[in-house]
Order: C-alpha cells, then sequence, then structure tokens
C-alpha cells in the first residue's frame, strides 16, 4: 500500500516547518542544494498533513503569492517552480553592487 504524498515547492529562503496537530515536515528552500527555479523541492510530503497545513494558512501572502505549492505528481511541482523563477519574495540577498538598494561597499 502506498501512502499518499505531494512534493512541495517553497522559495523561501530557509524553507518552512509545516506543524499540524503534533506532526511535522521540515521544508527545502531557497537555500537548498537542489533547486528548481529558485525553488526547493520537497518529495514525499503526506497529502493530509500538506492538506490541513494549506487549510489553515492559505490566506497568507507566502501561499497567495505562490511561494508555497504542492501537486500530487512531481513533474507538476518541477512546473509550477520553473514557470514561477521569477517570482519575488522581497526576500533574495542584496547586491552590494546594486546603488537603489541602499547598499554600497566599504570604502578603504
Amino acid at each position: 500500500m502506498s501512502k499518499n504524498t505531494v512534493t512541495v515547492g517553497c522559495k523561501l529562503p530557509n524553507g518552512l516547518v509545516l506543524e499540524v496537530g503534533g506532526r511535522a515536515v521540515t521544508l527545502n528552500g531557497a537555500n537548498s542544494a537542489h533547486l528548481i527555479g529558485g525553488h526547493g523541492i520537497t518529495h514525499d510530503v503526506d497529502a493530509e498533513l500538506w492538506a490541513a497545513w494549506l487549510e489553515r494558512h492559505r490566506d497568507r501572502a507566502m501561499v497567495k503569492n505562490g511561494f508555497v505549492f504542492a501537486h500530487d505528481k512531481t513533474a507538476d511541482t518541477k512546473a509550477e517552480a520553473k514557470d514561477k523563477s521569477r517570482n519575488k519574495t522581497k526576500l533574495e540577498p542584496l547586491s552590494p553592487d546594486a546603488k537603489e538598494n541602499g547598499v554600497a561597499t566599504a570604502d578603504e
């Protein structure tokens, strides 16, 4: 008997811990070694845990803006991650060379 699971994409820098009813799973994030479109991919997440977490958090910006999502089929999660590769979380690292960020290299 196979367990009902989903594959989750997460573009948050450090991933995310999904906790529901004393159960938890840690999602890979944008700091993961394996990225697709800037999203960490986490396989074999219990589908019931995902559904319960999503029900509680569906109105949060990270869900509404598509930074955390899941599909039954891994190929669908990978495709969505590729499609959302240009989505900005506003948690990306700042470039010290980009003057509009207000960041500059120190004077010698």
